[in-house]
């Protein structure tokens, strides 16, 4: 029993959660902000969120499991899917199985919580994000594999999923609730562009055309991700200074060295691909600690 749990945490790829628990924390950060904080709306907003992701990591892998992950020679802890079906550890079937359950759980919380709430945009903001996680692998429409399922997980775990955590704590719906999670939107997009290097043969052998494909290349995709992360750091800025943001939430620059390290040493990778996992290892962790960072910032100002 304990080994089958094993395998799930590993299927789901549950430490990479922090994509899902930074936004929720941020959206709670403005909230409480504005004088709104409930414990329990928070473990709500985790819960959605968190089973949505495993939803789509799951069906990720359902549909990677013929193509790029079959012929992937070089996975690492941060790519190159969960391995567990090339591994037998569990079916390709069960895959789909678990990605239904996750997302059956997540839309019957926020039908639920829509009910109790008395508000509907808790549902549809489920759904978007749903559908979101279902397009970005589905074969007929293989998001991942045409160029915009980078948008796709920047927009899904960036301001859809701070504007819904927001929305759990103050029932209501705001612009700013949306734009406090464009530069955490932007900070995942970069883990994901990055994370594709290790990928890059077998996406394009397999046919993907995502954003490194697409670059023509580990070394030329660096620029892609230099301009994503200044894109994050710099809409930190304008926001603050049309006062969207408090003066506090410039406390994330303090994460500039980490990522200007990440980005020197990208730009210098040659392989082993081995040589490539801190670097990986090292921009998961920008993202949280910006991420923490922008929700301290909203928190105290």
């Amino acid at each position: 029993m304990l080994k089958k749990l094993k395998y799930w945490l590993v299927a789901t790829r549950a430490p990479f959660f922090t994509a899902s628990i930074i936004p929720a924390l941020v959206g709670a950060a403005l909230a409480e902000r504005e004088g709104f904080f409930k414990l329990s709306s928070l473990w709500f907003a985790l819960l959605i969120i968190i089973l949505e992701h495993a939803g789509a990591n799951l069906l990720n892998d359902y549909f990677d499991a013929e193509g790029s992950d079959l012929i992937n020679q070089t996975p690492t802890p941060f790519s190159g899917g969960s391995r567990c079906i090339q591994k037998g550890l569990l079916s390709k079937a069960s895959f789909l199985k678990g990605s239904i359950c996750c997302y059956s759980f997540s839309l019957a919380l926020a039908i639920s919580l829509s009910i109790l709430y008395d508000q509907p945009f808790i549902l549809v903001l489920s759904i978007i994000g749903t559908v979101l996680g279902v397009i970005y692998s589905l074969s007929w429409t293989f998001g991942m594999g045409r160029g915009w399922g980078e948008l796709a997980v920047g927009l899904a775990f960036g301001p859809m999923a701070t504007l819904g955590s927001y929305l759990l704590q103050t029932n209501v719906l705001t612009w700013q609730g949306f734009l406090v999670g464009v530069p955490v939107g932007f900070f995942i997009m970069g883990v994901l562009v990055l994370n594709q290097i290790p990928d890059y043969p077998a996406d394009r052998d397999s046919g993907k055309r995502n954003w490194t494909v697409r670059a023509g290349g580990e070394r030329r995709v660096v620029w892609i991700y230099l301009a994503i992360i200044a894109a994050a750091y710099s809409f930190v800025l304008v926001g603050i200074v049309t006062g969207v943001f408090p003066e506090h939430v410039l406390f994330s620059y303090c994460t500039i060295p980490l990522a200007i390290w990440i980005s020197l040493k990208s730009w210098r990778y040659q392989g082993p691909v081995a040589e490539l996992v801190p670097v990986l290892a090292g921009n998961i962790g920008l993202h949280f600690l910006t991420g923490l960072l922008i929700g301290l910032g909203l928190w105290w100002g």
